[in-house]
């Protein structure tokens, strides 16, 4: 088992990630198979996967904007752990897909694809999605930049700036959710509706953290218009179908669902356990894998002539995503963070120095430093 947290480190917050992994993990391994009233449920009532997403999203919004780091180059100290923290265990996922798509005979993605893929901006190309949970950190990148521009300024702690960026995506999203009914097309609705959530749970952080009362205002007031605004979006983004059996209520109620269990989760209920915070750990890389794993097992199953009670096999690939997702955390994700960290400390050194030389200090060269 990995070394515990840091006495610092909100160790609940790891159990939350945890939480919203294994929801998004147990989704696409019971949507598939689901029957009468689960099916029902899974389709028509809630969907445990959009649940956990949305709380990832919160959990963003909680934790990067008060990520940057304190001393010289925070800037760029921020973009290299971000790199690091995100980018190597994403390639892997990436190579181990097209490995897994050769061994069950699946097709295989054009070099243009696994280029853009390779950038986790696929979607300013117009390029499908490699696997199809990476539509999420396209997402988280959008809100990195946005941080980053927001720190370079100045607003990244102002509350009326947080506030004022829920509001604007808010509005962004209602407006794309009535272009989305106008149009009968796919317009992205989930992106602006989540970077108004992720601004949020910066709020949210400040308000239960910091005890600001100025941040719990304006947190509150977001969660009014939430729940005014999220029926009407939902409703005029998801009441035709584009191929994903999408269906509104299901949409409005998961959102409800995911604020509600994150405001639980980081208040009142907070998970700090061996257990829990482990499966934080390894969230990134159980999110990363977790559909690799499940068509492996499946195919293993089908190679062997296996029939297996649904439960047993969903068991088993949530088993194989699990094992694999440590081996990658150990291996790959958490070498990588040391990496980001080292680099990040040789920036920083390398930046007091040229201070120390000129005879100013760091923050002389500006807020982009």
């Amino acid at each position: 088992m990995t070394a515990g947290p840091k006495p610092d480190r909100l160790v609940y917050i790891d159990s939350l990630r945890g939480v919203a992994a294994l929801l998004v993990v147990l989704m696409h391994n019971i949507q598939p198979i689901a029957t009468g009233p689960v099916r029902t449920l899974l389709y028509d009532i809630i969907d445990p996967g959009k649940v956990g997403v949305v709380m990832f999203f919160a959990i963003s919004g909680f934790v990067i904007p008060f990520s940057f780091p304190k001393g010289p180059a925070p800037l760029a100290r921020f973009v290299v752990s971000r790199l690091f923290r995100l980018y190597p265990a994403y390639w892997l996922s990436m190579v181990a897909w097209i490995a897994v798509a050769a061994i069950i005979g699946g097709a295989m993605p054009s070099v243009i694809n696994v280029l853009a893929n390779a950038t986790m901006a696929q979607t300013l190309f117009g390029q499908a999605n490699l696997v199809g949970v990476y539509w999420t950190l396209f997402i988280e990148l959008v809100f990195y930049t946005l941080c980053a521009v927001a720190f370079a300024l100045g607003l990244l702690h102002i509350g009326r700036f947080t506030f004022g960026a829920c509001l604007f995506w808010l509005l962004v999203a209602v407006l794309f959710a009535v272009a989305r009914f106008a149009l009968e097309r796919k317009v992205p609705v989930a992106v602006p509706l989540c970077l108004s959530i992720m601004f949020w749970g910066t709020l949210w952080r400040e308000a239960t953290i910091n005890r600001s009362a100025l941040h719990r205002r304006y947190a509150l007031r977001v969660l009014a218009l939430f729940a005014v605004a999220i029926p009407p979006i939902s409703l005029l983004a998801y009441d035709f179908d584009t191929g994903l059996e999408e269906d509104w209520v299901r949409y409005m109620v998961s959102y409800y669902v995911a604020i509600g269990v994150f405001m639980l989760l980081s208040t009142r209920v907070r998970l700090t356990g061996r257990v829990a915070v482990w499966f934080g750990q390894i969230s990134y890389s159980l999110y990363l894998f977790h559909v690799h794993t499940k068509l492996l097992v499946d195919e293993a199953v089908a190679r062997a002539g296996l029939v297996l009670p649904a439960a047993l096999q969903v068991a088993l690939s949530i088993a194989a995503a699990v094992c694999v997702s440590y081996i990658v955390f150990t291996l790959v994700e958490r070498p990588a963070i040391r990496m980001g960290k080292a680099v990040g400390g040789m920036i920083a050194a390398r930046r007091s120095e040229e201070a120390g030389a000129t005879g100013y200090p760091p923050i002389f060269k500006g807020p982009l430093s």
